[in-house]
């Protein structure tokens, strides 16, 4: 293995490397094959594959700004370190890059100024007792020096060491690591995890606890929340497993000071004399094949060791915190737990969160010391369930607050307006235990009443208002004009003859556009009356950063899409994106010749066929074929006054719509807890007879 071993990669290589699909690699190479930058050349040709130089690729990428990956040098340094054909093991490589990244952060030098003798003194030195590196560094045998340069370049690549580190553990999916993958939660289940536990600490004296051998994910996501001159202690089980030893070199880099603790693990003699906060995650890659009643064993021995200044966040299957379990023993440890009063929120959280198995909804238990001030028939549990709501800003912050106020006494979560939790007896949660500890869902918070029934007041009084202008006289004057239609052009005509342009929609990345963005976009959806106008866009400075050259529409644009399906629209503010493949008619400045949006865009919707003939793949005519209504300036000056009268009434009978669903959620929201009465008085009564 040379030191400076040309790495190739094939199309699909490419396609993972970038984040997109394979076909996207194709399209690069030929889109851009005419201009001043193509797409790098084939630096092999292998049994018809074409292979090309990584350097060269991501070097294009990056100048073009293309593909949907941030890391790409060093997802390349990982890859050309782990995937050169006449390297070491790929287990012992792995291994080995990872102690050397742990030994380049701990001692703040390049590794390529060191031989091979002087890296395995300098390991010596941090790991006399081979915990964590020392051994790992002696398995690459001839090739440590080799690999240290490789680890240099990586460190370099990502900036610093740590960066580096996790650009290889993200490889867990591909690399030889599976226990590592089939335990990953997703980053919006380590953003809870970290607010829960980040909010319950309260001194730079607390440690963190993860009893799990060789977890490392939460623990590494507290890391980042931490301050950075913090020195945060961290104890965890302890075991000589491969991944045991993975985990210590990660907390390690993290700048994580291990406590130490017995040689056999955490058992119910083990004790700690200091603020604690317990944080653990079932499965945990040394927990993978556990049983309900394992992890519940394994949670019951956490509350056992917990001391008066101990809290814990445990996020396990929801099937086992808070499901229904028929199972007899784990049903009565989980009851045991409840009845020790040290369970102080249980929350079923949604699907989506354990990477390797979308399908498992997740739950989170918070715990803490019993308040020995209530009495025992008086103690509570809050029980919550978001599993129908998205861990977004919103929710998990509405979750942080409610588990804070469950930590407190009867008073402070007496005071406490809820968000998602309910107050439940722990005297009723040990009867009912068996099926479940679980709540209705609910979307709205729990306003109190008076707020419920000034919120409807308010909305009776918009329902009048929008009442009042929707059935305000309309007056048409109709005349009969004859049998004679007029001739039309079609939309192709107009276009050559530059009275009609027609303007392409922008590319813009699903993942960047997202509900209330601040630029407004127009796309099928909108089109085809799945999404409402306004309820999707992107944030400025994302589109400013990486859309410069988008092109916005205009007030009076006519926007239309043939696929999935025909729909059309007028934006009538502008300023708003429109995306592909919806496209723009724009009537260009000085040429409308009775060319009126509005009556354009209702016209097509009545006159464009919606279905395909059968067996079809396009439906019989282009857009190049619509015909295109243009008016006389008298019928203008008729038409469209009438036409913004009707607007305008449109806009007045959406909004008495929405009020009048509003209306009827807030109130049957309030008659249904109990904090409302309501009556009617329409002032009028059917007539009888």
């Amino acid at each position: 293995m040379s030191d400076e071993p040309t790495l190739l990669l094939s199309k699909s290589d490419i396609a993972a490397l970038a984040g997109v699909k394979r076909p996207v690699v194709t399209m690069w190479a030929k889109r851009y094959s005419t201009t001043d930058r193509p797409f790098p050349k084939p630096a092999r040709v292998e049994a018809r594959q074409e292979k090309f130089a990584a350097h060269d690729v991501v070097a294009w990428l990056k100048d073009r700004g293309l593909g949907n990956n941030e890391t790409l040098a060093e997802d390349v340094a990982v890859y050309a370190a782990l995937e050169h054909p006449t390297g070491a093991d790929p287990d012992i490589a792995f291994a080995g890059l990872t102690a050397l990244l742990c030994l380049k952060a701990q001692i703040g030098m390049p590794l390529e100024d060191l031989d091979d003798e002087e890296i395995l003194d300098e390991a010596d030195d941090l790991d006399p007792d081979d915990v964590y590196l020392y051994r790992e560094l002696s398995d690459l045998g001839v090739h440590l020096g080799t690999y240290a340069r490789h680890a240099d370049r990586m460190a370099d690549a990502a900036y610093t060491p740590e960066h580096a580190f996790e650009a290889l553990i993200a490889q867990r999916f591909r690399l030889p690591i599976a226990d590592w993958a089939d335990s990953a939660l997703a980053e919006s289940a380590l953003t809870l995890c970290t607010r829960v536990a980040t909010a319950l600490v309260y001194s730079d004296r607390v440690a963190f606890v993860d009893p799990s051998v060789d977890g490392s994910d939460l623990l590494v996501a507290v890391r980042r929340e931490l301050s950075e001159d913090s020195e945060p202690i961290a104890i965890t089980g302890r075991a000589d497993t491969v991944s045991a030893r993975l985990a210590r070199r990660r907390l390690a880099i993290h700048r994580w000071r291990r406590h130490p603790n017995p040689e056999e693990g955490f058992g119910a003699d083990f004790s700690l004399d200091r603020p604690a906060l317990f944080l653990t995650q079932y499965p945990s890659p040394s927990t993978l094949g556990y049983s309900p009643v394992d992890v519940l064993t394994e949670i019951d021995n956490i509350t056992v060791q917990m001391g008066p200044e101990h809290t814990a966040v445990v996020i396990a299957p929801a099937s086992v915190l808070v499901d229904a379990i028929r199972d007899r023993e784990a049903l009565s440890i989980r009851s045991g737990i409840v009845r020790s009063d040290r369970l102080r929120a249980a929350i079923r959280l949604p699907e989506g969160l354990l990477v390797t198995r979308p399908g498992m909804p997740m739950a989170m238990w918070v715990l803490g010391p019993p308040d020995e001030r209530t009495a025992p028939g008086d103690r509570w549990t809050v029980l919550a369930d978001v599993s129908h709501r998205s861990l977004d800003h919103g929710t998990v912050e509405g979750i942080v607050s409610d588990v804070v106020a469950a930590m407190g006494d009867w008073n402070s979560v007496r005071a406490h307006a809820f968000n998602f939790g309910e107050v439940r007896r722990t005297s009723g949660l040990l009867a009912a235990d068996r099926h479940g500890l679980v709540v209705s869902r609910d979307d709205r918070p729990a306003a109190g009443g008076a707020d419920v029934a000034s919120r409807v007041m308010t909305l009776v009084d918009a329902v009048n208002e929008h009442s009042r202008r929707v059935v305000d006289g309309l007056q048409v004057t109709v005349a009969y004009d004859g049998t004679e239609a007029l001739s039309m052009p079609t939309a192709g005509e107009l276009v050559a003859r530059q009275k009609l342009a027609l303007i392409s929609g922008n590319r813009i990345e699903p993942g960047d556009i997202r509900s209330g963005g601040d630029v407004r976009v127009i796309g099928a959806p909108e089109l085809l009356g799945e999404k409402r106008l306004g309820e999707r866009g992107i944030d400025r400075l994302v589109h400013a950063a990486k859309y410069p050259n988008s092109r916005y529409t205009e007030p009076g644009d006519i926007v239309f899409c043939t696929a999935p399906g025909f729909g059309v629209m007028v934006d009538t503010v502008g300023a708003s994106l429109v995306l592909a493949p919806a496209r723009i008619f724009r009537i260009r400045p000085g040429e409308t010749d009775g060319l009126v949006p509005e009556v354009i865009a209702r016209h097509l919707r009545q006159r464009v066929a919606t279905a395909k003939p059968t067996g079809a793949v396009r439906s019989g005519r282009r857009w190049r074929d619509w015909t295109i209504p243009m008016l006389t300036d008298e019928q203008v000056d008729d038409v469209v006054p009438l036409l913004e009268d009707l607007d305008a009434r449109r806009r007045e009978a959406r909004d008495l719509i929405d009020s009048l669903n509003d209306l009827t959620d807030t109130m049957i929201d309030g008659v249904t807890r109990g904090v409302l009465s309501v009556t009617a008085h329409n002032g009028s009564n059917p007539e009888e007879g």
